[in-house]
């Protein structure tokens, strides 16, 4: 399994995260990272990105998930029987320095650079391509009720 670091890069993180931040900052990347998991899964995981030279015991993990819950940074996401799912707040992502993202915004930032591209390249866009675009075009003035 591999994780994009904040810059972009793929990669296990690396050692000196986790040497100079610690199990919280550890506990708060993987859940960006992963999405929701158990401490369960979390110990698992941390020992398998160590190569098994470290296996938080429990009486660290869970003891750092009640701290971090009761700080905001992460929540339970669902339960299923006795397994609690955690997952990182917005207030966690801002804490291990990551930008809040407005999925909307990003979407519309993609949208515009896709469109500039198309326009730069029109004329080497194929006729069944330039087709499929004048129909999302016709869809998105209508849902914009532009008249034209």
């Amino acid at each position: 399994m591999h994780y994009e670091h904040a810059h972009g890069h793929f990669g296990p993180p690396p050692q000196w995260f986790i040497k100079r931040r610690g199990l919280k900052y550890l506990v708060l990347y993987l859940l960006n990272n992963k999405g929701p998991m158990t401490g369960a899964q979390i110990i698992d995981e941390i020992e398998r990105l160590s190569m098994g030279f470290w296996r938080p015991s429990p009486g660290s993990v869970y003891p750092a998930l009640d701290e971090l819950e009761k700080e905001g940074l992460i929540k339970v996401a669902k339960v299923e029987g006795t397994k609690k799912y955690y997952e990182i707040t917005e207030s966690g992502k801002a804490f291990i320095g990551l930008p809040n993202v407005d999925k909307t915004s990003a979407a519309i930032n993609d949208f515009i650079s896709l469109a500039k591209y198309i326009i730069d390249n029109w004329d080497t866009i194929s006729e069944g391509d330039k087709g499929r675009i004048r129909e999302v075009i016709k869809d998105l003035i209508k849902a914009a009720n532009i008249q034209c």
